[in-house]
């Protein structure tokens, strides 16, 4: 399903909130989009000034995360409004990745307006009898017509019946009935985050194995916009970040808390169940000019259920 494309695309109003795969309409950062052709497609975006989520930050730029999730809610856009993949149609992100290409000058929050720009799609589509079996997906965002960010995702598509059958066995292979009992870890408090609202804090204190606990909240407005089945992906590159800060500040190669999430590639092995804890480990390094490198993984029941390389970058 294609269609010709607007002259220009709007920030007027944002797209329906189902294709964007939200419940809040406030939670909805694409307004717009246009097919350029089969394999090709143009979105507009816009990031609010005062949101919960992405508006908690102690310094005058916008956070990369949000252009990033601005981006992973247009995958759902294309899938739907220009592909024609119903609504109902489960799918997972095998993959996702994202880079701040242009330094963070253009990322800089002039404090009048809300950050905008477009971002244009490329996709690889594979079919499985018939139907879609999975799509990649890469693309860039300008701002002004300046690149600040590539983008890129695997995402594989199942039947309802598979998904289902999916999720079924992969919970019957985990020992989720011998669970002992546990209480969920505190978060840490904001600041050792570059936070300020302890609502949007993740993770816990450090155990005597090195690792960060997962806490989850599944009242946040934001994280937790809808009901899912496990624990959702962004949700745990939130984690990455906030893991991944603790221990670069922990270990001396950043200054403060307060640094940019500049880069991620992450891949999802398996889900996260609520039923029992989650840890992170992450694993410091130091890069070029004064950024950092972790590798982090996300672990339960002994399995590293998902794996995240980020980089660090302190504010100038």
């Amino acid at each position: 399903m294609t269609s010709a494309p607007p002259t220009t695309l709007t920030f007027d109003r944002t797209v329906p909130r189902a294709i964007a795969h939200r419940r809040a309409v406030g939670e909805v950062f694409v307004t717009d989009s246009a097919a350029l052709g089969e394999d090709e497609f143009l979105l507009a975006w816009q990031i609010p000034r005062a949101h919960s989520l992405w508006g908690d930050r102690t310094v005058p730029f916008h956070d990369p995360f949000a252009i990033a999730e601005a981006a992973r809610q247009a995958c759902f856009v294309v899938v739907h409004r220009h592909l024609g993949i119903p609504l109902d149609l489960p799918f997972s992100l095998q993959r996702f990745s994202f880079r701040v290409v242009s330094g963070l000058a253009p990322l800089r929050d002039g404090q009048r307006a809300p950050l905008q720009g477009l971002l244009r799609y490329r996709t690889v589509r594979e079919p499985r009898g018939g139907d879609l079996g999975s799509m990649t997906l890469d693309g860039e965002l300008s701002v002004d017509g300046t690149p600040v960010m590539t983008i890129g995702g695997d995402v594989v598509f199942l039947p309802r019946g598979d998904y289902d059958t999916l999720r079924a066995f992969q919970r019957a292979r985990k020992p989720l009935a011998d669970i002992a009992p546990w209480t969920p870890a505190a978060a840490v408090p904001p600041e050792l985050v570059g936070r300020r609202d302890a609502r949007n804090i993740v993770v816990g204190e450090q155990t005597a194995q090195g690792r960060c606990p997962l806490v989850i909240d599944r009242s946040h407005p934001s994280y937790f916009d809808h009901d899912y089945d496990h624990v959702p992906g962004p949700f745990i590159v939130e984690g990455f970040r906030q893991a991944g800060l603790l221990a670069a500040v922990r270990a001396g190669l950043l200054p403060s808390p307060v640094a940019a999430f500049t880069a991620l590639t992450t891949t999802f092995a398996d889900f996260g169940e609520f039923e029992a804890p989650l840890e992170y480990s992450a694993e410091p390094t130091a890069g070029p000019d004064g950024r950092v490198e972790v590798r982090l993984g996300l672990h339960q029941f002994g399995a590293e259920l998902a794996e995240g390389r980020i980089e660090l970058t302190p504010y100038p």
